[in-house]
């Protein structure tokens, strides 16, 4: 019976100490797979607001409205080029589209014209900001290639004052909004394009600090006018309820610094 008693007891502080290493090792693998999940995250999330935020232009307007956690802003997302123009009544516009499909300039399209005035100065040059009325496909008196006839009526007086010649670029524009949404108790990343609902782009985040913005001037300085931004400090947060190794929470961060087209 000694013996035996022995041999169990023996086996018992064996099971247990594989029992703790087995523990161990789990908590250690959820905890570097939630790291891991984390930094997956925040690169998605960076991505996203990168490519997004980098063809801003803050000091041509584009920046409508800002916070801490959260950015409205007009990107661009068709683009082409004026071959002809005719502004001798209603303006109207010949441009090739950059691209084929998607690209193509659609009646109600929000844009912006180029015009370059005086060529020798960029002081005068301006963009006209207006809306496609209506539209025909044509083609370039130049060299006959596939167009566009963009026509903007009743908006003759935007272009009365400034010269928009051949090669003028043609961009379209809409409105986003960047910040955070909450999805089955997660937060994201989240996008809206003009009044339409948040949908989530990239995450999970860490919840209400999972998003910041930090507006900088051309001097590095933390400005809150849209105009004078210079330089975008994004910053993004992840982290849950897993502990690590140490007994915190498992939590990871990133930040880029964004400059804006001017």
């Amino acid at each position: 019976m000694v013996e035996l008693s022995i041999v169990a007891v023996l086996g018992a502080l064996v099971l247990g100490a594989a029992l703790q290493v087995l523990t161990l090792n789990q908590r250690a693998y959820t905890a570097q797979t939630e790291a891991i999940s984390g930094q997956q995250s925040n690169r998605m999330a960076l991505d996203v607001l990168f490519n997004e935020l980098r063809e801003v232009s803050a000091g041509g307007g584009d920046i409508l409205a800002m916070s801490s956690d959260s950015l409205r802003v007009r990107l661009m997302r068709k683009f082409g080029f004026v071959c002809a123009t005719d502004m001798s009544g209603q303006p109207e516009l010949t441009l090739i589209p950059w691209g084929v499909g998607t690209n193509q300039f659609a009646v109600a399209d929000s844009i912006f014209v180029y015009a370059d005035n005086n060529e020798g100065t960029l002081a005068d040059d301006v963009w006209i900001s207006a809306r496609v009325t209506s539209l025909t496909a044509t083609t370039c008196p130049q060299d006959g290639s596939a167009a566009q006839e963009i026509r903007m009526n009743g908006q003759a007086a935007l272009f009365a004052a400034d010269s928009v010649g051949i090669g003028a670029a043609v961009r379209s524009y809409s409105e986003f909004t960047f910040g955070t949404t909450t999805l089955a108790g997660e937060t994201y990343l989240s996008r809206r394009e003009g009044t339409g609902d948040m949908i989530p782009i990239a995450g999970p985040i860490k919840r209400n600090v999972g998003l910041e913005f930090v507006y900088r001037d051309e001097l590095g300085a933390v400005t809150n006018i849209p105009a004078d931004v210079r330089q975008l400090e994004v910053i993004v947060r992840t982290g849950g309820v897993v502990l690590d190794g140490r007994g915190g929470m498992v939590s990871d961060s990133i930040t880029a610094w964004i400059y804006t087209r001017n």
